[in-house]
């Protein structure tokens, strides 16, 4: 009986319950009647609420006696439904009047953007993930103003992009941004795409002041994702991607090699006896009509053998969300694999995000984030791919073969053999964990006051194991042993602990039509740095483990570094009637780098005026709906000398002097071990800073339908961290000065249209900026002329030219860099007015022949939607950008190395436009490829950057499934590039090395992938 009544009055409940709530759905659409996913849609007066799916759909259950509902999406009025006698709508929002009413992350904080005074970009996430490749980075590339996003390698795991706001912003400190994941700093490419809710980047002292001296080069804030009230929801990304070298020069075949051979010795008037000559002859001959048989004839194509020609990247990634009005949750799973262009070379990712947000009660929330991830990075054990790539271009097609016919490696140039390097040499494996955990609380005790404290704890670490095996050579059947001599292992491990307080409150208070915010709070991190290294070599049995080593081979090294920061900042915002606006903000910063000033002031002031709202402007309403001018000024710092630097106990204490182990000295006629100084110190080093002057306008036309934004800035760094060059005879290395000014300027203009024709609805985004550097003032100059006042931070300096020498009476008659010089050779101009040595080439008449920094970068995103079709065309590129390669990438035989197909195009008596000079062996060369205009080439290109295709499948389909939707899409990255760049090679990537030109290919890239959401 106690159950008939229990089970009774549960039925009662339920029916109580049913009675007293209601469900209705609907289809939320715009003006045009296209649905709108992602619409908020709340009971009124209350936090419960759902969002529309992808179709504009939504299904939500309300209180019986709450009669409506609250529509809102951004960039449209909100919009309040009745639901008094119906449970089915069709709700179309109108575009609002100021589509800036978006609200924008800032720095601790959030704003409109029709208020906003400073110089702030902004990427949603989903626009980002279309892109689907391996690096945060790499995919804003072109989406910011002002915003330099330089791919400089394709090598897996190293593919991340270097960004730069606004130019170069140090010499001697950091010249990256600040990058934050949810208050955080991370490095922006470890962090999962797939997670990334919006990302804003804060460009001028305005907006990036309150982070004080670690925001000279800018701010990277980046929100991640959180879940939302309504039913549990499942997404599932996955995608599989072709890559492909871009652009990579050609090397010629053995009898092409050894006739240029040949050719060079008759230009430099070499002459061999006429024995040799025959032979040489003969063996060209044969190269020519017989194949290879790799005895007595070899021609490897050492490229070939080394490079694929295609390698394979896959992503997989899972999300949760869901929540009910006090606990919402967001997870996401997503793993990389990124296959490289050689063997043994790899690189592994799992990122593993957790976030989650708790009403405690009604005035105390709790939120946190947990993130954990872990890569795995795998190279060959002889030189790194870069390396390897590079020598499989440079090296003879006659040395060797890759395998010689009794099975061993080929000797190639003395043992080192790039196939070889790349798949028996041993393994590189570096393992990089990564744990973070963020909590905040938030409280409201009183309306409108509201107060935050927050803490996190990051742990990275990084545990590499080196492994070299020698691998067994021959050549001609002649054993030639091991290379290299020995093997060897190396372990190493660091970990960095990185502690995180803040505190902080805001008040807003309305008074009619005055509105002002104030903010106010203080932080404090401190970072631990350890590290253990340890090595042996002679291994036996093949077991690399270090015990197995000779214990008289043993080295071990270790070291800690530790640095903190305490801070004060606030930020007040005023605004009279959302027309006439006010903000100052700044930070007061606690360095432990420094010991006399250790305190360092950063504020900024802005002010914006909406003109769209003045009176006089109403006429224009139908033309103008929005127009906005900024105007700010701050001053900003740089404090952080790590990137600069290679050992980071440095760093950390830069302005005392350096004491290091392993001196010896003679005492009592024995020499004892000791220590000695080998650097200067600077106890009155202090922060570097930069004053920052941004003049803005926002505007949008034609219903909003055509949003434009332009901005000037002049960037001012003074005080710079400058190690200027000492004298030998003080023993000692420099250190740090506060001393020398340079200087950013420039502008940058982003315009969006958005239209329909019919079903067709587009959006066109245009973007272009550029940015002028100078350096205005030195203590001292620079030798190299890296540094010169009146000029760009590592212009490009050498030597005018004017095509080759005709002919003898050419030569004796013009100015000559040395007396090597012939018909032929580059021939140089004599720019130095002094009027001193007149007929020959000096230091004197170099002259500056352009910046290595691109300017007008630009690009075109071009997206549409039809039915249930969409479609992506990015436009990337740069308008100026000067380059010269040295060593291999320009010099034919350099280092005994072997031509590209486009050095076959030299200077002959009957070819006098060649673009090269006349071919000569490497010792005769050197005059004709010093840096001069003749090799420096403008690394100017279009590219077309992305493309995809997407389709949904429809609605209708999948309605006897329980998948709520499923889009299928193809893509492509760096389909193909317009340039005049140097043959083979790639305008982008920047070139250096220890024989010069070194590089690993950025990818062209082809991906087929689905989403699909439960």
């Amino acid at each position: 009986m106690k159950r008939v009544i229990l089970f009774l009055l549960l039925c009662v409940f339920s029916l109580n319950i049913e009675a007293q709530t209601k469900q209705i759905k609907g289809t939320v659409i715009d003006q045009d009647g296209f649905p709108l996913p992602g619409a908020t849609v709340l009971v009124t007066g209350t936090k419960t609420g759902t969002s529309t799916d992808f179709d504009g759909n939504f299904v939500l259950d309300m209180p019986q006696n709450i009669t409506s509902i609250n529509v809102s999406y951004i960039g449209y009025k909100t919009k309040t439904v009745s639901t008094q006698g119906q449970t089915s709508f069709k709700i179309q929002l109108e575009t609002s009047n100021v589509e800036m009413d978006e609200v924008v992350i800032v720095g601790y904080g959030v704003q409109k953007k029709a208020t906003l005074t400073g110089a702030v970009g902004t990427i949603k996430g989903e626009d980002l993930n279309k892109r689907s490749v391996a690096s945060l980075s790499t995919a804003i590339q072109g989406t910011v103003p002002g915003v330099t996003v330089q791919q400089t390698s394709g090598e897996p795991g190293n593919d991340g992009a270097q960004i730069r706001i606004r130019g170069i912003g140090s010499i001697g400190s950091n010249t990256f941004p600040l990058v934050l994941v949810d208050g955080i700093e991370m490095d922006i490419n470890q962090v999962d795409m797939n997670t990334v809710e919006t990302i804003s980047v804060l460009k001028d002292a305005a907006s990036a002041s309150i982070y004080g001296s670690r925001a000279s080069n800018g701010i990277v804030l980046i929100t991640t994702k959180r879940g939302t009230e309504g039913k549990f929801k499942v997404s599932f990304d996955t995608y599989s991607t072709l890559q492909t070298p871009t652009n990579m020069p050609r090397v010629i075949k053995a009898a092409d090699f050894l006739q240029a051979e040949l050719n060079s010795l008759d230009n430099a008037g070499i002459i061999l006896p006429n024995e040799q000559r025959v032979e040489r002859e003969q063996i060209i001959e044969d190269q020519r009509n017989f194949k290879p048989d790799n005895w007595n004839r070899y021609d490897t194509d050492w490229r070939a053998a080394t490079v694929k020609t295609t390698a394979l990247m896959t992503n997989h990634s899972l999300t949760l969300s869901g929540g009910s009005k006090d606990f919402k949750y967001y997870g996401a799973l997503t793993t990389l694999n990124q296959g490289g262009l050689i063997a043994n070379n790899n690189f592994k990712r799992i990122n593993i995000r957790v976030n989650t947000d708790a009403n405690l009660n009604s005035w105390l929330k709790f939120s946190n984030e947990i993130s954990y991830r872990d890569s795995e990075q795998l190279t060959p054990g002889i030189s790194s791919p870069k390396e390897i790539i590079n020598k499989s271009l440079y090296l003879l097609p006659t040395l060797s073969a890759v395998r010689e016919l009794d099975g061993n490696w080929g000797y190639g140039k003395n043992g080192d053999n790039p196939v070889a390097n790349a798949e028996d040499s041993g393994t590189r494996t570096l393992k990089s964990p990564e744990i973070l955990f963020n909590a905040t609380l938030t409280a409201t005790l009183i309306q409108d006051l509201v107060f935050e404290a927050q803490y996190s704890y990051r742990k990275t670490e990084q545990r590499g194991t080196y492994i070299l095996t020698p691998y067994k050579t021959s050549l001609k059947g002649i054993d030639l042993g091991f290379f290299p001599g020995t093997d060897g292992v190396q372990e190493t491990w660091n970990q960095n602990i990185r502690n995180y307080f803040r505190a902080q409150a805001s008040y807003v208070k309305t008074m009619g039509l005055h509105n002002s915010k104030i903010l106010i709070g203080t932080q404090s991190e401190d970072n631990l740095f350890t590290d253990i290294s340890a090595s042996r070599r002679d291994f036996e049995l093949d077991r690399y483990y270090l015990n197995n080593g000779d214990a008289s081979t043993a080295v071990a090294n270790g070291g800690a570094t530790d640095w903190s920061i305490a801070s004060f900042y606030g930020r007040f915002n005023y605004d009279y009637d959302n027309k006439y606006l006010f903000e100052l903000s700044g930070r007061y910063d606690g360095s432990s780098r420094y010991i006399k000033d250790r305190w360092g002031l950063f504020p900024a002031v802005s002010v914006g005026w909406v003109v769209s709202k003045e009176k006089f402007m109403e006429p224009l309403k139908g033309v103008i709906n929005f127009l906005k001018l900024r105007a700010s000024v701050g001053v900003l710092g740089n404090q952080d000398l790590v990137s600069t630097l290679n050992n980071a106990n440095q760093a950390n204490y830069a302005y005392a002097s350096r004491i290091e182990p392993g001196y010896s000295y003679w005492i009592d006629k024995q020499l004892a071990a000791g220590v000695a100084q080998t650097t200067l110190s600077n106890p009155n080093l202090s922060w570097e800073s930069s004053k920052q002057q941004n003049f803005g306008v926002d505007a949008n036309f034609f219903n909003n339908k055509l949003t434009a934004t332009f901005d000037y800035y002049i960037k001012d760094i003074y005080d710079m961290l400058i190690a200027y060059p000492v004298t030998y005879y003080t023993g000692l290395n420099p250190t740090f000065l506060n001393s020398g000014d340079m200087q950013n300027k420039g502008f940058e203009a982003s315009l969006n249209y958005r239209g329909k024709i019919g079903e067709f609805k587009y959006n066109v985004t245009a973007v272009l900026s550029n940015n002028e550097n100078e350096v205005t003032s030195l203590l001292s100059p620079f030798s190299d002329r890296s540094l010169t006042v009146g000029y760009p931070y590592q212009g490009i300096w050498g030597y005018v030219t004017d095509g080759y020498y005709r002919d003898s009476d050419d030569v004796a008659n013009s100015p000559k860099l040395s007396n090597s010089a012939a018909p032929g050779y580059v021939k140089y101009v004599k720019t130095d007015a002094s009027g001193l040595n007149p007929n020959q080439i000096t230091e004197r008449d170099r002259v500056f022949l352009g910046d290595p920094f691109p300017h007008y970068e630009y690009s075109l995103n071009i997206a549409g939607n039809y039915k249930n079709f969409d479609f992506t065309l990015f436009f990337q590129g740069v308008g100026e950008r000067k380059v010269v390669l040295s060593g291999i990438g320009l010099r034919p035989f350099f280092n005994g190395s072997n031509l590209f197909t486009h050095q076959l195009d030299s200077w002959t008596p009957d070819n006098l436009d060649a673009a090269y000079p006349i071919l000569v062996p490497e010792a005769n060369s050197a005059d004709n490829f010093v840096v001069s205009d003749r090799w420096v080439k403008n690394g100017a290109y279009l590219r077309l950057k992305n493309v995809v295709l997407g389709y949904n499948l429809p609605k209708s389909f999948l309605e006897k499934t329980k998948i709520d939707g499923v889009r299928l899409y193809i893509s492509g990255q760096n389909l193909f590039t317009l340039s005049s760049f140097y043959p083979g090679y790639d305008p982008e990537v920047n070139y250096g090395g220890r024989l010069g030109g070194e590089f690993y290919p950025i990818m062209q890239t082809y991906t087929i992938g689905a989403n699909f959401k439960f």
